[in-house]
């Protein structure tokens, strides 16, 4: 009888290490895709605040082009 319950006890331990054994892999593969979401996140900080940039040069473009093409329809009507 106690050596039946002290089989079931070792097998149970047994089972219990190889669950924490997964466990910490999983813990792991957990961390590294967390780096990796991490990095992407940043790249995509990096990339919204160079298209943000890049979309107030084009705006301001485009402001300089419409003042022009104003300033040249005010001029057309002064000579007309």
């Amino acid at each position: 009888m106690l050596d039946e319950s002290m089989e079931i006890l070792k097998k149970r331990i047994q089972q219990i290490v190889g669950l924490l054994e997964k466990l910490k892999e999983e813990n792991g593969n957990l961390k590294s895709y967390i780096i990796k979401l991490e990095d992407e996140i940043h790249s995509l900080k990096e990339e919204l605040i160079s298209l943000r940039e890049e979309r107030e040069q084009i705006k301001s473009k485009i402001d300089s082009a419409m003042s022009m093409l104003d300033s040249l329809a005010i001029e057309e009507e002064q000579e007309k």
